[in-house]
Formats: C-alpha cells, sequence, structure tokens
C-alpha cells in the first residue's frame, strides 16, 4: 500500500498525463525558472525560417534566445501560450527586447511550414522567427531540449515542452522556464542573462 501511495503522490508532483476523463492534478508548485547547472550547445542543425530561407540555431548568437517548440494545430498550453508570451516579454523589456531573438519552432516541416509560420507570426509586435525542419533533423533537435515530440493520431508531429528555453549569447543551454511563469519573470531572467558578464563575450 505504501508503494502504491508513493508512486501516487509522484505522479501527482510531477503533473503526469491523467486518464481519459480524469481531471489533470493541480501542480503542487509553482511554475519556476530552472537554471541548467551543466550549460550544453544544441546540435547546430540545418533549419528553415518563416520565410524560407536556412538558417541555424548559431545564426543567433549574437543575442540571448528564447525559444518555444510547438505545433501550429497543437492544443497543449506551450503551443497556444507561445506568441502570448513572447508579446508580454517583449512589451516588459521596452527597447531591450532588440536584444532577445524570439524564435518560435515548429515541430511538423509539413502543419508547421514556413508559409504556414509566416501567417501565424505576420501580425505578432514581437519580433518573432519561425523555424521548421524535415522530421529526423527535427527529432534530433528536440531531442537534446529533452522534449518528448510524438506524432498524434494525423500523423503530425506534435511537442509535449512544457517549457520556454533560454541559450546564452554563446548559444549554451542555461535556462528552462516553466508554462506559466508571468512574462515580468521570464523577462527579468532575460536581463539578467543579458547583464551578465558572459553576455558580453564572443560566441565560440
Amino acid at each position: 500500500m505504501r508503494k502504491v501511495m508513493t508512486a501516487l503522490a509522484a505522479v501527482l508532483v510531477l503533473g503526469g498525463c491523467a486518464a481519459p476523463g480524469v481531471p489533470e492534478p493541480v501542480p503542487t508548485l509553482p511554475p519556476r525558472a530552472i537554471r541548467v547547472e551543466y550549460p550544453i550547445v544544441p546540435p547546430d542543425v540545418p533549419l528553415v525560417d518563416h520565410e524560407g530561407r536556412p538558417t541555424r540555431l548559431s545564426d543567433f548568437r549574437s543575442r540571448v534566445a528564447l525559444i518555444a517548440f510547438v505545433n501550429l494545430r497543437c492544443r497543449e498550453q506551450g503551443c497556444v501560450q507561445a506568441l502570448p508570451t513572447f508579446n508580454a516579454v517583449a512589451r516588459d523589456l521596452g527597447a531591450r527586447a532588440t536584444e532577445i531573438a524570439f524564435i518560435l519552432v515548429g515541430v511538423d516541416e509539413h502543419e508547421d511550414n514556413p508559409a504556414a509560420l509566416k501567417a501565424h507570426i505576420a501580425a505578432q509586435p514581437a519580433p518573432v522567427v519561425g523555424v521548421t525542419a524535415p522530421r529526423a533533423v527535427m527529432r534530433e533537435l528536440t531531442l537534446r531540449f529533452g522534449i518528448h515530440a510524438y506524432e498524434n493520431r494525423e500523423g503530425v508531429l506534435v511537442p509535449h515542452a512544457p517549457f520556454f528555453y533560454v541559450l546564452d549569447p554563446q548559444g549554451r543551454l542555461i535556462y528552462f522556464l516553466q508554462d506559466g511563469l508571468p512574462a515580468e519573470e521570464i523577462a527579468q531572467v532575460l536581463r539578467e542573462v543579458l547583464d551578465s558578464p558572459t553576455a558580453s563575450k564572443k560566441a565560440q
């Protein structure tokens, strides 16, 4: 019995997926910014931006990057709230928003093709860049971010990514920002990264 209760408690704390028809448990802890103890540089895989131009994450290394992984048909909170969060963070940062690369990664190369990404971000006040990649490349990238990307019933690649991700100017993954973290707290994290001594160093 004790083992069963321990397992149930772990599910409640971690916010595991609930069974169909069963409400998901309310998180016991507030969303937070999680500093990566040993930063990594994600693979510099070839991507395509929303204008159809070749690009890579290394192209953004002169700035701090705030990244969200989405599918345009996905209804998970991270997908739905990505652009509103980008916009709220940009408003809070004011003029310093130009020092941030807001990157929206569309994980399915067909549903999230450059034209679809361009239409999705067209009216956004934040300077968002949409990127995508072929499925094999995207799986390599999502894996290094710790993201579970799965095919839904329609065969569309969808991410389960309950975080925003922060890369420093050297391209290192240094923060996981949980869904639900207020925009002003995200903006404060970004300011701290921008003002850190390493931010002025050239990307290696």
